[in-house]
């Protein structure tokens, strides 16, 4: 009985702790050589704007197809708390941004139970919020 008990506890403790990812959906991709499958967390606007966070690189990358591709994010709020940050665009793919922090730990975990985060864009003097709703 103790077993029965001590599995059921197990599984429930197991599922609950997944339910903290489930607001973000899930993708994943294998490495180059083949041996490593990685998973990703992302969630995708109603404008069509996706953000990945990528636990591994500790950041999240901001991806919008636009015309104007040369865009920075100095501001971030999670659930209305903002944040300064810092914004790499990358050079093969124009239409993804990198945007890292200071204090990487805290913020990922402060991302993983976010309900709204918003990105303040910035093209040039034009001016942008990019907002994402996690359920």
């Amino acid at each position: 009985m103790r077993f029965y008990i001590a599995v059921m506890l197990g599984l429930f403790l197991g599922l609950s702790g997944q339910s903290a990812f489930a607001k973000w959906d899930e993708e994943r991709d294998v490495t180059g050589s083949g041996n490593q499958d990685l998973v990703y967390y992302f969630k995708i606007n109603g404008e069509g704007h996706k953000l990945v966070l990528d636990k591994y690189v500790k950041r999240l990358i901001f991806i919008q197809q636009d015309r104007l591709h040369k865009r920075t994010i100095r501001q971030i709020k999670i659930d209305g708390v903002p944040l300064e940050v810092m914004s790499d665009p990358f050079s093969h793919y124009p239409a993804q941004t990198a945007i890292t922090f200071e204090n990487k730990d805290e913020v990922l975990k402060k991302l993983f139970l976010a309900k709204k985060i918003e990105i303040e864009l910035r093209y040039g003097r034009d001016q942008g919020i990019s907002v994402f709703q996690i359920k």
